[in-house]
C-alpha cells in the first residue's frame, strides 16, 4: 500500500521531464530507518506528516513537510495553519486520508485533495530523498527539481520547523 501513489509521484516526475533515482528497500517507518534503508543521509530525507487542523468548528486534514532531521514546531504549524488545535493524524486516518501507511506518505500526490505544506528547510538541501507511497520504495533527486514538483501541484511554503 499505496503502488498507486508510488506511481502519481513517478507521473509528475516524467510529465516535468525530471530526473530521479528510484530505490527499492527494506520497509521503513522512521526518517532514520528509511535513511538507513536507502543508503542516504538522514538530513537530506523530507518527511511527510499528515495532521489534522481544527478551525473554529471545522476540522480537515493537511500535510506538512519537513526536513527528515527536524521537528514540527507546533506553535508555528498553529499559527500558519491559523488553527485552535493541530494533532498528528492516527495511524487509521492516514490510511483512510492517503491510502498509504505511516512512515509511506509520499509528499505529494495524494489521492485526497489535502493541502500541502512546506518547510522552507527542504529547499536548503542539494538532494532530496522520501519514500513514496510505500514503506519499502523511494526516491532521490536534486532538491530544485522537487522544488518544481512541489510547484506543479501547487503547495505552500512556510517555516514549520524547530
Amino acid at each position: 500500500m499505496s503502488q498507486a501513489e508510488y506511481d502519481k509521484v513517478v507521473s509528475t516526475f516524467s510529465s516535468l521531464g525530471i530526473s530521479f533515482e528510484a530505490i527499492e528497500h527494506e520497509p521503513a517507518r522512521t526518517s532514520a530507518e528509511a535513511a538507513a534503508a536507502r543508503g542516504g543521509q538522514v538530513e537530506n530525507g523530507v518527511k511527510s506528516l499528515l495532521v489534522k487542523v481544527k478551525r473554529k468548528e471545522r476540522e480537515f486534514f493537511t500535510i506538512l513537510n519537513l526536513p527528515a532531521d527536524k521537528k514540527l514546531d507546533w506553535k508555528k504549524a498553529k499559527a500558519v495553519l491559523q488553527a485552535d488545535d493541530v494533532r498528528f493524524a492516527s495511524q487509521d486516518e492516514v490510511i483512510s486520508q492517503t491510502g498509504c501507511e505511516p512512515g509511506g506518505v509520499p509528499p505529494f500526490g495524494l489521492a485526497n485533495d489535502l493541502a500541502i505544506l512546506v518547510d522552507n528547510k527542504v529547499l536548503e538541501r542539494e538532494t532530496s530523498e522520501f519514500n513514496a507511497g510505500l514503506k519499502t520504495k523511494s526516491v532521490r533527486l536534486a532538491t530544485a527539481d522537487l522544488k518544481k514538483a512541489f510547484d506543479s501541484v501547487g503547495v505552500a511554503y512556510f517555516d514549520l520547523s524547530e
